[in-house]
């Protein structure tokens, strides 16, 4: 798991959801620059893409925690996706001039390090998003698959899954899926399941 954390700089001002959106918003118009994911915040939620829309439930989000009125930013990614968070918290740090803390070390803000890994890693989820509606590949079995592409749990060789799992209730479904003899861990909070399992009920819904 990667741990990224932006501190508030004089320069900087106060980190906040809104201020964050308006600096995103900017990076692909900047003359010149070579091409990165679009982003936005949606409530404390960073989304980013590349061909889905910006408003698309099924598209690649981070759920960011905001402390201390303004003064920090953080962050926790882990498997493929956080190469894109990763660069995510650079161009952020690069372009309002805060400080830069990853796995509780500084450093210098270097985006463009990240930019290839993060827009491979972005057009293979919403590939993958595509490939999902376009079989409408939507049930628990496809779900626990892709939690386990994603590194948010991890499973047990050989061991079958119950069949009695059901999308229905984020919090059952947590509970089921802890309890699981067919999943060795579980890497996400109850939080965080819940958001991840919206997003994956938003590939029923054609965009």
């Amino acid at each position: 798991m990667t741990a990224l954390l932006l501190h508030r700089t004089n320069a900087s001002g106060d980190l906040v959801p809104a201020r964050f959106s308006q600096t995103l918003a900017m990076l692909g118009r900047i003359p010149g620059a070579p091409p990165s994911p679009r982003a936005t915040m949606r409530g404390q939620q960073i989304q980013l893409a590349i061909d889905l829309s910006l408003d698309d439930d099924a598209g690649v989000a981070f759920l960011l925690e905001f402390p201390a009125q303004g003064a920090r930013a953080a962050g926790q990614a882990q498997g493929p996706g956080a190469a894109l968070l990763t660069w995510a918290f650079h161009a952020l740090a690069a372009s309002l001039k805060c400080r830069l803390v990853i796995d509780e070390e500084d450093v210098v803000p270097a985006p463009d390090e990240h930019r290839e890994l993060a827009l491979a890693y972005l057009a293979d989820f919403e590939a993958d998003v595509k490939e999902s509606r376009r079989k409408r590949d939507d049930d628990a079995a496809s779900y626990v698959a892709w939690l386990a592409r994603e590194e948010h749990l991890a499973l047990e060789t050989g061991v079958a899954l119950p069949e009695e799992l059901s999308l229905d209730d984020a919090s059952a479904l947590y509970e089921a899926l802890l309890d699981s003899d067919a999943v060795a861990d579980v890497f996400v909070s109850e939080r965080e399941h819940a958001s991840l399992l919206q997003r994956f009920r938003a590939r029923g819904s054609l965009r």
